[in-house]
């Protein structure tokens, strides 16, 4: 027996035991931290009338074997939800930075003709409907759930976000996409991922596994590069690189111009947007659109219609002092931050940042030589801990500084950012770098509300 036996659709397929009724299929799906071919017991007693497995269990009958229990986890997920991504134009961003910005993008660009979603780091987006976000990209499950109900909306098109971690895992797999977009890889995540080949080919797998019309590459990234020989038939291409199919000429920030070439002709778009690192974000999304025969107005239009990306060198003025609030939580994301902010200050550069505890721990001696290079004063703080002791991340920071540099520490993040507005003087810049967007911070498994940028604003009122 296999999977294409049974009714998908009349089941609910599930892969917690905890979800189990005379109505499910279990999925016995090996996890990062538990095995589901432990909870098959459970799954029987709760009278399950199929189990899906890798490995035959006691003399229980209806169990079907299967080589890999995620992927016909995905397969049957599919099939119950009616393929939705077979009636949506799915385009899935890959990449360690910009695939926030991008998707927020590419949903502005098309929302100027269409009716679309965004799923990410933020949010999941459906239309005017937001949906808290527990994951970049949500598990399988409610992966196409989500899809089915962009489809019932009647939308036309989702942007989403695709991490490693969900690719690794099989979260959106066998999903069919419309377009594929890789914006670079640097280090991130090494903590799972072990080493950078690891991360890389994880990558690799929206290129290689997934069905899409085109993918739009960085060629400027080494890794972009190397998909682009490997997937170059469906392949189109963006960057400063001659070869690109879209040349990026350059992006003037204080101006607000992106200028660029496509098949020979020269472009000059308007945009909010800023930070070096958007010309490349607006340069995938610009890419896609032109491939999809947007008219550069409309490209125009949806462009200009950001003001702003949550989280995203999203930019206070405070009593002549320029606030900078930022995602960026690694090396490659912290550096090209401050010299972005650099470019713009016109005193004093200040940086507040930290690092997240029970992840990649070789990251954070990398931050902290960077914090303390690229800018004036550094502020090493807390970040999100999780089941860390603060103290232990801001150590691991600080081995990476230089023994003439000297950063201020303190491990309140609250009472960092308060220091970094009382010593700032008119013209200088300060970065907030880590959180961006989110509006908590994780301490021993516990998500306490804490906002960069509510402290910014109130400190703004309070003065």
């Amino acid at each position: 027996m296999c999977t294409m036996d049974l009714d998908c659709k009349r089941y609910n397929p599930t892969d917690n035991s905890k979800e189990v009724d005379e109505k499910s299929i279990f999925f016995a799906i090996k996890g990062v931290s538990k095995d589901g071919h432990d909870f098959i017991e459970e799954a029987i007693e709760k009278s399950a009338p199929y189990v899906i497995a890798e490995r035959p269990y006691k003399d229980f009958k209806n169990i079907i074997l299967v080589e890999d229990s995620k992927k016909a986890f995905g397969e049957c997920l599919k099939t119950h939800f009616d393929a939705p991504d077979e009636h949506l134009k799915v385009i899935g961003v890959t990449g360690t930075n910009g695939k926030t910005s991008t998707t927020h993008i590419i949903h502005a660009i098309l929302s100027t003709k269409y009716k679309g979603a965004i799923f990410g780091t933020m949010y999941y987006k459906l239309d005017d409907e937001l949906i808290e976000a527990p994951n970049t990209t949500p598990g399988v499950k409610t992966w196409f759930s989500l899809l089915s109900k962009a489809q019932k909306k009647g939308l036309d098109f989702v942007a989403a976000e695709v991490s490693s971690h969900a690719l690794d895992q099989l979260r959106v797999y066998p999903t069919k996409f419309f377009a594929t977009v890789f914006t670079n890889l640097t280090q991130d995540h090494l903590d799972y991922h072990k080493t950078m080949e690891d991360y890389f080919n994880a990558k690799r797998r929206l290129f290689k596994d997934y069905e899409y019309e085109v993918c739009v590459l960085n060629i400027d990234d080494d890794y972009g590069s190397m998909l682009y020989e490997e997937f170059k038939d469906k392949a189109i291409t963006y960057g400063y690189s001659e070869n690109a199919h879209l040349k990026i000429d350059y992006f003037d920030q204080e101006k607000g111009v992106l200028s660029f070439y496509y098949k020979d002709k020269h472009y000059q778009l308007r945009t909010n947007l800023k930070g070096d690192f958007q010309a490349y974000n607006m340069g995938a999304a610009i890419a896609l659109g032109l491939y999809m025969g947007f008219d550069i107005e409309d490209i125009q239009k949806g462009i200009l219609s950001l003001s702003s990306i949550p989280g995203r060198f999203e930019t206070i003025e405070l009593n002549g002092v320029k606030v900078v609030i930022d995602y960026a939580h690694t090396p490659d994301a912290l550096e090209k931050l401050l010299k972005t902010a650099r470019a713009i200050t016109k005193n004093r550069l200040i940086c507040v940042f930290g690092a997240g505890g029970n992840r990649d721990k070789t990251k954070r001696p990398k931050m902290g030589k960077i914090a303390s290079e690229l800018s004036d004063i550094s502020i090493v703080t807390s970040d999100n801990p999780r089941f860390e002791k603060p103290m232990d991340i801001i150590k691991d920071i600080l081995k990476g500084v230089d023994a003439s540099k000297s950063p201020m520490i303190e491990e309140d993040r609250k009472k960092a950012i308060a220091l970094a507005i009382d010593i700032a003087l008119e013209g200088d810049v300060v970065v907030i770098a880590g959180k961006g967007h989110e509006d908590y911070q994780e301490i021993e498994g516990v998500k306490h509300h804490f906002s960069d940028k509510e402290e910014v604003l109130k400190y703004k009122i309070n003065t």
